[in-house]
């Protein structure tokens, strides 16, 4: 080989090194830039999805919080939020005025909780704080009255179906101690609840 052939050749091998550098580069950039594109993309969208949802999630907390307490504030005694213990007199007399007595038991549509529920929502509509009370008794089954914190009396607990003050005393029959027709089932108060 000349001196020209020699030159020829070692041009062409720089050249096809230089062309294999190049497109190298180039296929290794654009791969370098779509990962490192997708990546900062996607940690990006995370940090600023965390950061905008615990923003977002803590002023409309915030906001829902502070229209609430000013729509009680503003409502409250109308709405009947308000509600106070009765005195003792407070007590008779709502429940002589209220019908809900009135109102027949029948079995699976009007039972001793549609009683209470009743007695509850009406007490609460003038501003009377009522509990109900469940009665548990044995094999499952119980019964529902009312209560009333009176202010000079104390607990008093009601029966809904006669308006009649009546007692509760665990280990003793429901009926024997307020006088009631015995019922079918077996009604010693295992335990009471008191739901304000």
């Amino acid at each position: 080989m000349d001196y020209g052939q020699r030159l020829a050749t070692m041009v062409g091998i720089l050249l096809a090194i230089t062309m294999l550098c190049g497109g190298s580069a180039f296929l290794s950039y654009i791969y370098g830039q779509d990962k490192g594109y997708d990546a900062g993309y996607q940690a990006a969208h995370e940090a600023s999805y965390r950061h905008g949802y615990a923003e977002g999630n803590s002023q409309g907390y915030q906001v829902g919080y502070e229209t609430g307490y000013q729509a009680g504030l503003k409502e409250g005694a109308i709405s009947g939020y308000n509600l106070r213990n009765p005195t003792y007199r407070e007590m008779k007399e709502f429940l002589a005025q209220d019908t809900t007595d009135s109102k027949k038991y029948i079995g699976d549509e009007y039972v001793c909780s549609d009683f209470c529920a009743e007695v509850n929502n009406n007490a609460e509509a003038q501003g009377i704080r009522c509990a109900i009370v469940s009665i548990y008794y044995p094999e499952g089954y119980g019964h529902n009255i009312v209560a009333f914190e009176t202010t000079d009396k104390g607990l008093k607990f009601i029966e809904p179906q006669f308006d009649d003050e009546v007692d509760l005393i665990v280990g003793k029959s429901y009926s024997q101690i307020n006088n009631y027709t015995p019922p079918p089932r077996a009604d010693t108060i295992g335990r009471f609840l008191v739901i304000w």
